[in-house]
């Protein structure tokens, strides 16, 4: 759901989960990424998911907030 940081508005679709990010290169990006995370996966690196719940209404500041918190004891008690 945009929420006001681009010119979209409602649900949109875009690549890799962001408008801003590699989308003007998809194969090129696809290529770069497959290495990174193949690499990743063979070293044992943990890969998560964030959740913001930014475009939840009353969420778009305790969201991230929370989610920042999140990754801050996950690294903490690595």
């Amino acid at each position: 759901m945009s929420k006001g940081t681009t010119t979209s508005s409602g649900m949109v679709r875009s690549y890799f989960a962001n408008v801003f990010g590699p989308a003007q290169y998809p194969e090129l990006h696809d290529e770069i990424a497959g290495r990174y995370f193949r690499t990743f996966s063979t070293t044992g690196l943990f890969v998560g998911q964030m959740r913001t719940r930014l475009s939840i209404s009353s969420w778009e500041q305790k969201g991230p907030k929370e989610a920042a918190h999140a990754l801050l004891d996950l690294v903490r008690n690595c």
